[in-house]
């Protein structure tokens, strides 16, 4: 079949968690299928140009549509009670000739389904919907990721203003998720908990599936160098640390983990990633127990060295890569419940172990540690269920099966 993939933003960077996805499952959909892409850049703030290299192998034809308008958006968009005509309000040109250049795609090269991936491009790609098979990957629920973050805001009435916006906007993405399966063929997320979001708000649930991330099979190739004795006794955590959940997780563990029961052990603690938080750069030179690496070109060269990633994920939705990659790459798994219940199949105690609260969490990461026979059996376990549930090819097969479905 010739399938359109629309995205909301160009793909250019695989440590972005939507461009991952992206990139794998086309790779891998492209082995069956003649796919073509459509890129949207929904940021006036994206002026890059580059894109990710071997594109042109996955797409046999590749689009941008066109930028978005560096004007004002129209006041009427204020008025909205539906986040799924934001841009048909605040640029109705612009809405205009994105729509007629999906439209000339279609026609030129005979679409007959689609893959579009993000809430934001609901509205652009509604008025195929009654000619076109179109898959509508959510990814995350905005909603839930909303939802769990206002949980941690300051009680009432502190920060009033803050909390006004967030409930207005929520309600505005709750009525743009709940159409997504009346719209569109399937709606597929990363998570069930986001699934079961969308359900409980379109109050439908036959064209929902959950289609998890997953990793490479070249990764796990690292097992064999990771899965014996580490030379550090410490933990890691990596991600983007600009990312809220991440931030979040980070600063939670440091004063409730670390600081209080790693540190007095000697238990190190090591952080990889880009843009960390002023406070955590002047910890860790203070602190020789922090390991502060910033953006590493190989993340398994440091990961190696440790036994243990922690995943302390307080909000948030969708599926945490880091989990599936330390499985993969020989790390054992201390996490939240948040943190890993996308991983459905991977179980608690056997494949990971799970800790809510910081005592416990400092417990579990001092008996891995000194208990080498029981970490490295769950590290063996754990590799298992990466294998055998969550390689690209495997998860990309599940959505290729629903494709063919529609």
């Amino acid at each position: 079949m010739r399938i359109l993939v629309i995205t909301h933003k160009r793909l250019a960077n695989l440590r972005n968690g939507h461009d991952l996805r992206v990139w794998h499952l086309c790779r891998e959909l492209a082995k069956q299928h003649e796919l073509y892409l459509l890129m949207l850049n929904l940021s006036s703030l994206d002026s890059c140009n580059d894109g990710l290299a071997g594109l042109a192998d996955v797409f046999k034809k590749i689009s941008n549509a066109p930028n978005l308008p560096t004007t004002r958006p129209s006041l009427k968009r204020h008025y909205r009670r539906n986040d799924s005509n934001y841009y048909s309000l605040s640029y109705p040109h612009h809405f205009s000739k994105v729509t007629e250049a999906i439209a000339d795609i279609c026609q030129q090269n005979s679409i007959s389904h689609m893959i579009v991936f993000g809430l934001f491009l609901a509205e652009f790609v509604r008025p195929f919907s009654s000619n076109k098979k179109i898959l509508f990957d959510l990814m995350d629920s905005e909603v839930l990721t909303l939802t769990r973050e206002i949980q941690f805001f300051p009680p009432w009435p502190l920060q009033l203003k803050t909390r006004l916006k967030a409930h207005l906007m929520r309600a505005r993405l709750a009525k743009a998720e709940a159409c997504l399966p009346h719209w569109f063929n399937h709606v597929t997320t990363i998570n069930d908990a986001d699934s079961h979001t969308v359900c409980r708000l379109s109050g439908t649930s036959t064209n929902i599936s959950t289609i998890p991330n997953g990793v490479s099979t070249d990764l796990a190739e690292t097992f064999d160098a990771n899965g014996h004795v580490a030379k550090r006794r410490g933990v890691a955590f990596w991600g983007n640390l600009s990312f809220k959940p991440n931030s979040d997780a980070v600063r939670f563990f440091y004063e409730n983990v670390y600081r209080p029961y790693l540190a007095p052990a000697g238990i190190e603690w090591c952080v990889v990633g880009r843009d960390a938080e002023r406070w955590l750069v002047e910890e860790a030179k203070r602190d020789h127990g922090i390991r502060l690496t910033g953006f590493v070109d190989n993340i398994c060269s440091v990961l190696a060295e440790y036994p243990i990633m922690v995943n302390p994920m307080r909000i948030g939705s969708g599926l945490k890569n880091k989990v599936l990659e330390a499985f993969a790459m020989g790390l054992a798994v201390v996490s939240t419940g948040l943190g890993v219940e996308a991983v459905s199949m991977a179980r608690e105690g056997i494949d990971y172990m799970r800790a809510d609260e910081p005592e416990k969490t400092a417990s579990a990461i001092k008996l891995l540690i000194e208990d080498e026979c029981l970490r490295l059996s769950m590290i063996e376990s754990a590799r298992k269920v990466v294998l055998e549930h969550y390689t690209w090819s495997k998860v990309a097969g599940d959505l290729d099966a629903l494709l063919c479905s529609l």
